[in-house]
């Protein structure tokens, strides 16, 4: 094991089972209840093979027991291959027998009906009582290259197939496709050492057994597919783990869209999570999101190899001028610099290339490298050598009578660096890309792909650490606290917003300087002692947005303006009071606070005001944060060059802001119970610092 942490026993003995009781066992290899005996048969699983068939002395040739009691020794892992209705009791027969972990693969559970939600609620009741680990139901099962160790039904072995083991570990939630990717990758010669699907996850969940899969020596990069999740922190927990142990967490998380978020949820019982929250939260803790299968396999590839990128700069060689250019754009998009070499290397690259050739980067080898393949290698050397290089990519194509030389070339300089090194090789046979994966060298088909491949590399190595939050030691939890019971204490839910910032402001976040007034002569009152211009609000526990209704007026100057407005406003709502607040100006952001089903509190900012809703231009962070996490959400804003200073004005304190989201995000993790959401909007920033101009925030139900 790696570092001092362990997985759970019953999901190591799960991942490297030396004894699989398989209960149902068919003598039928076709059929499913079969398939998993006549797997490990063919591909020679050495641990024992122990089928339970209360009819048959043998199954497929292997000496079978009527029962699991009358099974000797010890069994790691029961796949339970019987009828959903039989599970709950094979189950607990399984906890008597002391198995540690169990494969139900049968459907019929939470995903189909309501018989089905009962039947799935008490195999959680035995999980609960017994302690015994479940995967599923409605999963495939699993499978462990190392020990050929196939509990699974599934046909994606089928054929002539030969099983690649390499360091990838894969889990998903959906089964079918699962076993696509799995497929697609042996067949691309990328080697995997385990697959898990886990179905409805009634127990063991894709982030619980990440955590026991990013422990093996053997496993260097995690795959998951995801179509919801239930367990956001046990997530970050893992990614915590694979972060400190440089393992690369890879993730398709399908639901981007409402429409497939509803297909997720019906396909496995799961519901989705709101995907923005999953797409700023796994950033936040340097999870690699990938679009899709192609994606997947080839960031799985790239990041298999190893090795680690010290900056974005890439340089191309290439067979073709065109397919450089190409290759450039593509890097461009994914956030890489092609960038001209210095004059210097220039001369040095362009002593090996010919006259026509250029030098410059992308370095163009032209078509003279068909008829002089020893060129690469020069070329390579010098490529390796130069220091601006970070990264390199050798484009070529069809050349099959001459790839034996060129990837010679391509090997001694991957040899001679710990730089990453990839090559397109687009057309020919097939053969070339075939002998580089077999090498350990990344190749792709195509310069987009491999741009999209590196471009992941790059941003995880270059990844920041997971956010490390210390609370703030000057929070007045004694206001805190009595905001909360004068509220509950009236039986209230929804706080007005000068309690509201009463409470943010408890946690050292700057409000605007604002006095509430009963009727219009405090407003003016209260005017006079805040200094103009001012604004007057109408503050009222059933309002929540005031300038929906016209609720606040602004830049009021004299006495007579401050009257006029409060009156005003208390037409709208005659029992309701007023807020009379010193006007302030900047750059306008918003900063809320709500509660995710799967990661708990979480901190929205955006580019904020009136029209939050038409720019959405948010970043999500999960609570707590730290400044600096909290600062790169500033800056990863579409329109973050907004607050660098545009048209005239100054940089805005980003510091000053960053420090207001950190405080607001310990306030969304210390009163994760009381508090449903709360928005800052806007949260004015300038060049001197920042300060919060309107706040609402909703308690949580007594009863939730």
């Amino acid at each position: 094991m790696d570092g001092n942490t362990a997985p759970h026993p019953a999901i190591h003995r799960m991942l490297h089972p030396r004894s699989i009781a398989v209960l149902g066992a068919s003598n039928n290899p076709v059929k499913l209840s079969g398939r998993a005996i006549a797997l490990m048969k063919r591909f020679g699983y050495a641990g024992r093979l122990l089928p339970i068939n209360p009819v048959r002395a043998r199954v497929q040739g292997i000496p079978a027991h009527p029962r699991l009691a009358d099974v000797d020794g010890e069994i790691d892992l029961a796949m339970i291959m019987l009828p959903a209705d039989q599970v709950v009791d094979a189950l607990r027969d399984c906890a008597d027998r002391g198995i540690p972990a169990a494969i139900v693969g049968a459907a019929g559970f939470a995903e189909l009906d309501e018989q089905g939600a009962r039947l799935q609620h008490q195999l959680s009741e035995v999980v609960s009582e017994t302690g015994i680990r479940v995967l599923g139901p409605n999963c495939l099962g699993m499978f462990s290259l190392r020990d050929k160790a196939m509990p699974t039904f599934t046909s994606a072995m089928d054929g002539d197939f030969q099983l690649r083991e390499g360091p990838l570990a894969f889990v998903s939630q959906s089964g079918a496709f699962g076993t696509f990717i799995f497929s697609a990758a042996q067949h691309a010669g990328i080697g995997i050492s385990h697959f898990l699907n886990t179905g409805n996850e009634a127990d063991l969940s894709v982030a619980e057994l990440l955590g026991g899969l990013v422990e093996l020596d053997e496993v260097r990069v995690l795959m998951a597919y995801l179509e919801g999740v239930h367990d956001g922190r046990e997530l970050l927990t893992v990614a915590r783990r694979a972060h400190e142990l440089d393992k690369p967490v890879l993730a398709v998380k399908v639901g981007r869209s409402d429409a497939g978020a509803r297909a997720a949820a019906s396909h496995t019982a799961s519901l989705a999570g709101e995907d923005a929250v999953f797409d700023g939260v796994v950033r936040q803790f340097g999870v690699v999101r990938v679009d899709g299968m192609e994606e997947l396999l080839d960031a799985g590839m790239i990041f298999a190899d190893g090795r680690r990128a010290r900056g974005r700069r890439l340089t191309t060689l290439s067979l073709s001028g065109g397919a450089g250019v190409l290759m450039a754009d593509a890097a461009a998009r994914h956030g890489l610099d092609v960038l001209p070499w210095e004059s210097e290397w220039q001369r040095r690259m362009a002593e090996v290339l010919p006259a026509f050739g250029s030098p410059r980067n992308p370095v163009d080898l032209t078509a003279n490298l068909i008829s002089d393949p020893a060129m690469l290698r020069h070329a390579l050397e010098i490529a390796v050598e130069h220091p601006g290089s970070d990264m390199i990519a050798v484009l070529l194509g069809n050349s099959d009578h001459v790839a034996e030389e060129l990837i010679g070339a391509v090997e001694h300089a991957h040899r001679a660096t710990d730089r990453p090194l990839i090559v397109v090789w687009t057309g020919g046979s097939g053969r070339p890309r075939e002998w580089l994966r077999e090498l350990g060298i990344p190749c792709f088909t195509d310069p987009g792909r491999a741009a999209a491949a590196l471009g992941a590399l790059a941003g995880y190595s270059l990844r920041p650490a997971p956010p490390s939050s210390r609370r703030p030691h000057d929070i007045d939890s004694r206001a805190v606290r009595a905001i909360l019971c004068e509220a509950r204490d009236h039986g209230r839910e929804q706080l007005d917003e000068h309690e509201s910032s009463r409470l943010i402001a408890a946690y050292g976040v700057p409000c605007a300087g604002a006095f509430p007034a009963k009727d219009p002569q405090g407003a003016v009152a209260a005017a006079r002692d805040l200094g103009i211009p001012v604004a007057v609000k109408i503050l009222s526990r059933s309002i929540g947005h005031k300038s929906d209704i016209g609720g606040v007026r602004l830049g009021l100057r004299t006495d007579a303006e401050v009257q006029s407005a409060a009156e005003d406003l208390l037409r709208l709502d005659p029992g309701a009071r007023l807020l009379v607040q010193r006007m302030s100006s900047g750059t306008e952001l918003i900063v809320g606070i709500k509660h995710d089903p799967a990661f708990g509190p979480v901190v929205v900012v955006g580019l904020g005001g009136v029209l939050v809703e038409v720019l959405a231009d948010s970043q999500v962070g999960v609570a707590p944060l730290d400044a600096a996490s909290a600062k790169r959400l500033l800056l990863s804003l579409r329109g973050s060059e907004v607050l660098a200073g545009v048209r005239g004005h100054a940089p805005r304190d980003l510091d000053a802001a960053a420090d207001a989201i950190a405080r607001l995000s310990w306030l969304a993790h210390d009163l994760a119970d009381d508090l449903v959401e709360l928005d800052v909007n806007p949260l004015l920033l300038d060049e001197h610092g920042a300060i919060a101009v309107d706040c609402l925030a909703v308690l949580s139900s007594p009863n939730s």
